[in-house]
């Protein structure tokens, strides 16, 4: 048996060394071609910088090998001692070379072939393998890299949609004015699209409220005069399936006006061409209510609406359309049912009028799934300066809607004029008075105690009115001790009126923009993650309280107190100029 394997051994060292003497004819072939390489002039359309990596394979010996005993670690031995001369031992030349994935990874083109790998030695009772491959992979551009990776044409998965989305949009802003879509002699405070982008929703102080279809050229699908308008209006909002519109003004009751098909009438005149079915907020029409009896709140029976009177300064449809939440100014969030015509819940916990309210799991819409799934997660922002975070499901000792947030956070130091969620359960934005955009993530949020004690050393400038004077500290950075907010931007100017400050959509944009309206007539765009001013966009000439980023289209519409409703689009639009004053409607610009 020893004369058979030691015969065996021998045959193994021959192949081996024969195997070795072809590859260093294949080196020094290569090593020619390389040099001839090097002397030719370069061509640079198609010279690509390569890499060649060899890789020794050891098998292991045989059963009947293994019956030898020690004879096994002597052919072992035996074959690593002829392999390490051809370059260092087969451990060094495994520790050096990549795996097949990770030269794949790398833009691998060619594949150890039979060609350039040596037959594996074999013999009657036993067998010992080695094999040497040549990998030759290209140093592909690592922008290449990010590009197929970009448009998931790699084999593996590459970047999530939003991200992708959030790489390829640095230079698709919507910066150039491209039509004006109506002019009315009126100030313009409502500009909004539709969660879909199929219609557009413009409210004006001279108590109209216009629904343009988008998908129809702007055609105007609903011209609603609407009633019992204080002011004007302050705010709407669209069912999510579409099919009801929504307004509120300064009073305790918001009307809902249905949007009908595109064959109805356009004009809609309350209670005289169309029934607007009014949803009193102060429980005054619930049923079984009168005047000599008390609202019939849900576990809020000690609540009197006889002789209140207050305003809704933002209003919201819930995801599953079965009710509403408003934001008033008698320091309360209220939850109505609009089935049933009663309020649910009104969550008491704020000091000031509370100027904006949102689903946390919204997306500013409020028409998402993932508002739909967590419907309980509501946030108001206050004149106050704080944000609170609600859950409706929380109950007291009583059963009743608990009057304490779950969460309150700390860091502007003016009142609050709107939030708008991200959409992830996590972050928001939100403006205010105090000139400045704060980004939160609710995990920091502080209890209301905590609110409390930090709420005694915010810096405070006494008798300003944001409505008739320019912001005292304007040039100042003003810092609030407890602030707990993410980033802040800045740039814009909060007067007169409740500005609007949204995230981009994040279809077109991965919601790396921050971009808000400003006193100065302007539109304001940030970067989330630097805070830098990325776009200034500039037409209107006067106050832009609001405007909205078309959700899946590069287009941006604003609207302005100077009564237009203006159009952004990525590049300027081809034509000529339209001769003609301000309220030309379709002029390009």
């Amino acid at each position: 048996l020893e004369q058979e394997l030691e015969q065996e051994l021998e045959q193994q060292q021959q192949q081996l060394q024969q195997q070795q003497l072809q590859h260093q004819h294949q080196h020094q072939q290569q090593q020619q071609q390389h040099r001839q390489q090097q002397d030719s002039p370069p061509k640079r359309l198609r010279s690509t910088p390569c890499r060649t990596v060899r890789v020794v394979e050891v098998g292991g010996g045989s059963n009947s090998s293994r019956a030898a005993g020690g004879l096994e670690a002597l052919i072992q031995s035996a074959a690593a001692s002829i392999a390490g001369h051809s370059g260092g031992g087969a451990s060094r030349h495994a520790a050096a070379a990549p795996t097949p994935a990770a030269a794949g990874e790398a833009g691998t083109g060619r594949s150890c072939g039979s060609s350039s790998s040596a037959a594996a030695a074999a013999g009657a009772s036993g067998s010992s393998s080695s094999s040497v491959c040549d990998i030759q992979f290209r140093l592909v551009n690592s922008a290449q890299l990010l590009f197929k990776r970009e448009l998931s044409l790699g084999r593996q998965q590459g970047f999530s949609r939003p991200q992708q989305r959030h790489m390829c949009c640095h230079r698709a802003l919507p910066m150039h004015p491209s039509k004006v879509r109506d002019s009315v002699r009126s100030r313009a405070y409502i500009g909004q699209y539709a969660a879909s982008g199929d219609f557009y929703i413009a409210a004006f102080q001279d108590r109209r409220v216009r629904l343009y279809d988008t998908q129809r050229n702007w055609q105007l699908r609903k011209d609603v005069t609407t009633r019992m308008t204080r002011w004007t209006i302050t705010d709407t909002t669209l069912s999510p399936d579409q099919r009801l519109l929504v307004y509120a003004s300064i009073s305790p009751v918001a009307f809902v006006v249905n949007v009908g098909s595109s064959g109805d009438p356009v004009e809609s005149l309350a209670n005289i061409t169309e029934l607007h079915e009014p949803l009193a907020l102060d429980g005054s029409m619930a049923q079984g209510a009168s005047g000599n009896t008390r609202a019939a709140f849900e576990g809020d029976e000690d609540y009197d609406w006889r002789g209140r009177d207050f305003g809704i300064w933002s209003i919201a449809w819930s995801p599953q359309g079965g009710q509403l939440i408003a934001g008033t100014n008698d320091h309360s969030v209220y939850v109505y049912d609009i089935e049933s015509k009663r309020c649910l819940a009104r969550l008491t916990g704020h000091g000031n009028d509370v100027n904006a309210i949102a689903y946390l799991q919204g997306d500013g819409s409020d028409a998402s799934a993932s508002a739909a799934s967590s419907p309980h997660l509501l946030l108001s922002g206050s004149d106050d300066h704080m944000v609170r975070l609600w859950d409706t499901r929380v109950r007291d000792r009583g059963g009743r809607n608990s009057r304490q947030p779950q969460g309150v956070l700390v860091g502007h130091t003016e009142g609050i004029t709107h939030l708008c969620p991200k959409g992830n359960g996590y972050h928001l934005i939100s403006n205010s008075k105090d000139q400045t955009v704060k980004l939160w993530d609710v995990r920091k949020a502080l209890s209301q105690a905590a609110a409390g004690e930090q709420a005694r050393q915010r810096p405070q400038i006494a008798h300003w009115d944001y409505r008739w004077e320019e912001y005292p500290a304007t040039g100042y950075n003003v810092v609030h001790p407890g602030d707990v907010s993410l980033m802040t931007y800045r740039g814009h100017a909060v007067l007169q009126t409740l500005i609007r400050a949204y995230f981009s959509p994040a279809h077109t944009t991965g919601q790396r923009y921050i971009y808000a309206g400003s006193a100065k007539g302007a539109i304001h765009a940030w970067d989330v993650v630097s805070g830098k001013l990325v776009a200034l966009f500039e037409y209107h000439d006067a106050l832009v309280r609001d405007c909205s980023w078309h959700p899946y289209e590069p287009e941006m519409t604003s609207v302005s107190w100077d009564g237009r409703v203006v159009s952004w689009a990525v590049s300027p639009p081809h034509g000529k100029t339209l001769a003609g004053g301000r309220g030309d409607v379709g002029r390009y610009y």
